[in-house]
């Protein structure tokens, strides 16, 4: 970088800038945008947002010379220097009194930047950081097609005020060539790296789950989108009429923890355990409904947890959430604890005949065994009604269905919550 600085210099012996005087006459040479004199060009060329190079010709030639050509080997040098953080489009413009004569110009000075990439359109490699949700803070090489935008004009069909640069110098018989760092459009949205693209909040009858922007997977510093066809959807289980007939403990190699609901968190990009070298962020938040009988016996939300023994479900951080409208706890979750989420308890095994009733098999509806007994969660009074032990009946959500109680606001606010001790 040093060296290619110092070589601007160089070439820079005739310090040219934005700021002339008015009707100064055209010349050729680098000009950045500046509404005062620029003092030092080589701290002025080190990675520039913006700047231009201005070629003049003479008569009607259409070819550059032998010393534009040293200006444009200088401007390449910047452009496409593969440290230079910055990614450029490039417009070329050329005026003349003839638009077929700036066209045959301008077409010349866009092969020069392909044939110095040995391709039919310029092309750069670049050392591009960035910081991924899967893979942390790194540097890619990109390899991409620059975007030029290629301008012919006869200056005879311009107002005046379109017949000079920057309000100074004349362009007719000129080419103007402008660098602009402008990474949306080099890189544009071609990868698919951001999931989801925006602050997104998928509801259910009951739940709902909010997804900051990029919660899933995300690039920094590439403007790339999603694809089109992600799929995310919650299957709800939280009825107690259909849990209760088919009763399962959720699963744990060494607690007991009964559910009393759950979701399903369906993604059509889940994540394995490993795939990922840093630690998920848990930027993906899981609200429940619950009453204030749930509240009263300290519910909380399970998800899994994974280590080198394996998986298993652990009680996540569970937040009771402020609202005029209905009860409701959350928690928050990464990408990799996508999947069945539990609204449960941790009890001690001497604790699980205070929720279940014995049984004599696991053949029975609902039925489900724990060290060699069988339990069932409900039984039938001789009116056919449910039974559930009060201990049990006290977690599960029993009320009457209503449309409404889902919180509308759950993207609008996280502030204020209670965690639950």
């Amino acid at each position: 970088m040093k060296r290619i600085a110092k070589y601007i210099v160089q070439l820079f012996c005739l310090s040219m800038l934005f700021w002339m005087t008015p009707d100064a006459i055209s010349q050729t040479g680098i000009y950045i945008p500046s509404a005062k004199p620029i003092k030092n060009m080589q701290k002025a060329m080190v990675n520039p947002e913006l700047f231009c190079l201005l070629i003049n010709y003479g008569g009607s030639s259409t070819n550059y010379g032998i010393n534009d050509l040293d200006w444009l080997d200088s401007v390449y040098r910047v452009a496409f220097d593969r440290d230079n953080p910055n990614l450029y489009s490039i417009t070329i413009e050329g005026y003349s009194n003839s638009e077929s004569l700036s066209s045959e110009r301008v077409d010349n000075i866009y092969n020069y930047f392909a044939n110095r990439c040995y391709a039919p359109f310029p092309i750069r490699y670049a050392n591009n950081p960035i910081h991924c949700t899967c893979h942390g803070d790194t540097v890619e090489v990109i390899r991409y097609e620059v975007p030029v935008n290629r301008k012919a004009y006869n200056v005879n069909d311009l107002p005046e005020s379109r017949r000079t640069f920057n309000k100074t110098i004349n362009l007719n018989n000129c080419v103007l060539i402008t660098f602009q760092n402008n990474p949306d459009e080099c890189l544009g949205g071609a990868r698919g790296c951001m999931i989801p693209s925006m602050d997104t909040t998928i509801r259910g009858y009951y739940a709902s789950v909010f997804m900051k922007r990029g919660a899933l997977y995300s690039v920094t510093n590439t403007k790339d989108s999603c694809p089109s066809d992600v799929q995310f959807s919650i299957e709800e289980h939280l009825d107690y009429k259909p849990i209760v007939e088919d009763y399962f403990l959720v699963p744990h190699r060494k607690q007991i923890i009964i559910q009393v609901g759950y979701v399903v968190l369906h993604s059509s990009i889940n994540r394995t355990y490993g795939e990922c070298s840093q630690t998920l962020t848990d930027s993906i938040y899981v609200r429940f409904p619950v009453t204030q009988e749930q509240l009263d016996n300290k519910i909380r939300i399970f998800g899994k947890k994974y280590s080198e023994k394996g998986m298993e479900y652990k009680a996540l951080t569970t937040k009771k959430m402020p609202s005029k409208v209905s009860l409701s706890v959350q928690a928050a979750i990464n990408p990799m604890q996508l999947d069945t989420i539990f609204l449960g308890k941790r009890i001690q095994p001497n604790e699980l005949s205070d929720y279940f009733y014995e049984c004599s098999t696991d053949m029975e509806d609902g039925s489900f065994t724990y060290n060699g007994t069988h339990y069932k969660a409900y039984r039938l009074d001789r009116h056919g009604n449910y039974e559930i032990k009060k201990p049990l009946r006290a977690l599960m959500r029993i009320v009457e269905d209503e449309v409404d109680e889902i919180d509308e606001e759950i993207d609008k606010r996280y502030q204020n919550d209670e965690e639950i001790e």
